[in-house]
């Protein structure tokens, strides 16, 4: 009996082991998930800083930045962060942190989405001939 009893306290604490070594995996997945959007982000902010330090054509410049937008929106859609129907984590990323994540990624998405809006507009509205000076 005791055997019994001393066998189910070892596989309880087994288990808590496993427990804990899984939650440990799911925050460390989703550090270096949270670590890719950023560094996605930095080269993105980078990108755009070169576009807008280049002596080019309002229109061009418009261009580039629709294109650059549009780069950055693939680059988030591809980490299948944007997916809420996903029921399995995202590179080993699960639970709050992984929704976190996703609740991020939507939010830029908007914003990325609006700045294309206005872009857009811009370009078809912009005069020949002016260019945008480097600062």
């Amino acid at each position: 009996m005791q055997l019994a009893v001393g066998l189910l306290v070892l596989a309880a604490q087994c288990d808590c082991v496993r427990s804990h070594a899984k939650t440990q995996h799911v925050a460390e997945a989703c550090g270096i998930l949270a670590q890719s959007m950023a560094n996605q982000e930095s080269t993105f902010v980078a990108r755009a800083q070169a576009i807008r330090g280049t002596h080019i054509l309002l229109r061009d410049y418009d261009s580039q930045m629709i294109a650059l937008l549009d780069e950055r929106r693939a680059a988030i859609r591809s980490t299948l962060l944007t997916d809420s129907s996903a029921d399995e984590g995202v590179a080993g990323c699960s639970g709050q942190q992984l929704e976190d994540l996703r609740k991020e990624a939507l939010q830029e998405m908007n914003r990325l989405q609006s700045f294309l809006n206005t872009f857009r507009r811009a370009l078809q509205d912009d005069p020949a001939g002016v260019f945008i000076d480097a600062r």
